[in-house]
């Protein structure tokens, strides 16, 4: 290679060079790496809240029955308001009763069940109208009925004839357990009715 070829070369790479330094020192600034964008992380997903919610009153403890009287339900409210026909299903038919009235006292309307009838607003004993099982219809174990309502329930309060014909209930809202009785309403034949509270979570 001749003087003169490398000597070219040499002058070459001088301009390139001084052109990259002149064009930096214009600029006055150092290079910066620029870092990449952060990604935000996905918003978590929250399903809807349901379209209904289903209550299931399972049987866990039987109550103090008489031989045909079992379970005995005169009223039931749902936070605080009379259930409707179309909220409460019986799952097993109420063998000894579908509405029971006594005589002299509030008369059972037309074929409604005894435990949403409509009863004075305070009733005397012989105005409670019922529902009633026999024991041997529902063991241990037995979905007896659901309730099922558009929005999540906070309270239910079911009147029963008497503290002897209230059991002890497992409660399922949507199949999940939210409430366990491990006991019954006693031995007692008063007060009538006895009404009792069932709080859901």
């Amino acid at each position: 290679m001749s003087k003169v070829a490398i000597i070219g070369g040499i002058v070459l790479l001088l301009v390139v060079i001084g052109v990259v330094v002149y064009f930096t020192m214009m600029k006055g600034e150092e290079p910066v790496a620029v870092a990449p964008a952060a990604v935000a992380p996905a918003a978590p997903v929250v399903p809807p809240p349901p379209s209904e919610y289903v209550y299931e009153f399972i049987l866990n403890v039987p109550c103090h029955h008489t031989t045909n009287h079992g379970v005995s339900i005169t009223d039931i409210r749902i936070d605080g308001v009379r259930a409707k026909d179309s909220e409460l299903t019986a799952h097993i038919n109420p063998g000894w009763t579908t509405c029971n009235s006594k005589s002299g006292g509030y008369d059972c309307e037309e074929d409604k069940m005894g435990w949403n009838d409509p009863e004075p607003a305070t009733p005397q004993p012989n105005d409670l109208t019922c529902t009633q099982w026999t024991p041997e219809e529902i063991p241990v174990g037995s979905k007896v009925f659901t309730i099922t309502t558009p929005t999540k329930v906070g309270e239910f309060e079911i009147d029963y004839h008497r503290p002897k014909y209230a059991p002890g209930w497992i409660i399922k809202e949507n199949g999940v357990e939210v409430l366990k009785e491990t006991v019954n309403g006693g031995t007692g034949n008063t007060p009538t009715p006895k009404k009792i509270k069932y709080t859901i979570p």
